[in-house]
């Protein structure tokens, strides 16, 4: 890992799917240790922001776009997991409910769903999982099978599994959606936890409530293009009402903004 490179460069970076951008001249640059919020409505763009990160989408290179990690425009799956680890629904959605939290996390080093008998898992590996669960608060779960967990549990099991390879940032898609009170309250001590341990934090949300006082930096996307990109200080009425095309008025709780129409 180089950190005297950026964690991740994207400059003039256009995404096309079925003949439309659904993203537009993005440029953006996330320093190692930053802790950054991309805050959209549903189908703004902030997932296929994080897809092209990721290389999971590639950008349009006849325009003279590029995206770098460390300072690399080309980079491998290896790269990828060293870089980041992910946590997003579409993974909890995959895995079998008939494993435990324990095989959950393994299979991060694998990169595959739940463990099987042609991987070689020593006690290394073991000790590393048990150490992601701490970090997120769920130690007692390690031999619980999944189909018991609600799903603020299984939010935490993924992301223990996203931090067994040691990753620089750790990337949260939409990490509170579907969470009942209890499942947000348990989900934000982890990553407020996680801030603690000097991890890149990268979150994606609909919500300006999810934006815990770890986040300093507030991006804002719409239309698969970035309009703001500041403090938290840019969380105000005036822009929260252009980002949701709505009327908002914002307020502060605990250090938390609330939006409301």
């Amino acid at each position: 890992m180089n950190v005297s490179q950026a964690l991740i460069e994207m400059k003039n970076v256009f995404v096309r799917k079925e003949d439309k951008n659904i993203l537009n001249n993005i440029n953006l640059k996330i320093e190692c240790g930053e802790r950054v919020a991309i805050l959209g409505q549903n189908g703004s763009g902030k997932s296929s922001l994080i897809k092209t990160m990721t290389g999971e989408y590639r950008c349009d290179s006849a325009r003279n776009g590029n995206v770098k990690i460390y300072g690399k425009e080309l980079w491998n799956i290896f790269d990828i997991r060293k870089a980041f680890g992910i946590v997003s629904n579409e993974i909890q959605t995959d895995f079998r409910k008939d494993m435990t939290a324990e095989d959950a996390v393994l299979s991060g080093f694998f990169g595959s769903i739940g463990t099987n008998r042609s991987q070689n898992i020593d006690d290394n590996m073991r000790k590393k999982a048990d150490s992601a669960l701490e970090s997120v608060c769920a130690a007692q779960l390690k031999g619980r099978r999944l189909k018991t967990f609600s799903s603020g549990e299984m939010r935490r099991i993924i992301m223990a599994r996203a931090l067994v390879n040691d990753p620089e940032a750790l990337i949260l898609d939409e990490p509170m959606n579907s969470l009942d009170i209890g499942g947000k309250y348990l989900v934000r001590r982890s990553i407020e936890g996680l801030a603690d341990t000097g991890h890149t934090l990268i979150m994606v949300t609909h919500d300006p409530a999810d934006i815990g006082p770890e986040f300093k930096r507030i991006i804002m996307i719409k239309d698969g293009a970035m309009i703001r990109d500041g403090g938290v200080n840019i969380l105000t009425n005036e822009n929260l009402s252009e980002l949701y095309g709505v009327s908002v008025s914002v307020y502060k709780i605990n250090e938390r903004i609330i939006a409301e129409y």
